[in-house]
């Protein structure tokens, strides 16, 4: 006796609306002196920590048969460390080249299913507990900025300007 195939799963739910939104929470430049043999140059790193809010609505596609399926409502909130390194001509005219970001470990994400009645317009970023979330991480991210400025500084641009041979010295401010 055969046994007849499986039911096909159900289509994976659709993205009906997404959401995003970008904050700025804390904001440094580091003037430093790069030196290697009898070469100097001025260089000025640029910090910021922001917080990158990401928002899904979805639903799985309606049946004629069936009532609409729920909307999920899905979020993220992470904190970003960007750093851009410009560097001063003999001019005085500052060139910034390629910034580099990396996600940090801060990180909030939730999934709620919206009520029947509900639009998918209702998840948003402006949402309250997506807005308190961003809210959190944007006070934290504040709060920690200096520490992971500076640890950036140390455990990655230090090390990898000193692999070509080139020693960093934070300068005073003009």
């Amino acid at each position: 006796m055969f046994q007849a195939p499986p039911p096909p799963p159900p289509p994976p739910p659709e993205i009906v609306r997404t959401d995003a939104s970008y904050l700025q929470v804390a904001r440094k430049d580091v003037p430093l002196l790069l030196a290697k043999g009898k070469q100097a140059e001025n260089a000025l790193i640029r910090y910021q920590l922001f917080v990158r809010t990401d928002v899904e609505a979805r639903q799985a596609p309606a049946t004629p048969e069936a009532p609409p399926p729920p909307v999920f409502c899905q979020w993220v909130v992470t904190v970003y460390l960007e750093r851009e390194p410009c560097f001063e001509s003999i001019s005085g005219k500052l060139a910034c080249g390629e910034r580099y970001t990396v996600r940090l470990k801060d990180q909030e994400r939730g999934i709620e299913t919206l009520p029947l009645t509900a639009e998918a317009a209702v998840c948003a970023v402006g949402k309250a507990e997506i807005a308190a979330a961003s809210r959190r991480l944007a006070a934290a991210g504040e709060a920690s900025a200096d520490a992971e400025f500076g640890a950036d500084l140390t455990r990655r641009l230090t090390p990898e300007l000193a692999k070509g041979g080139i020693k960093a010295t934070i300068r005073p401010p003009k």
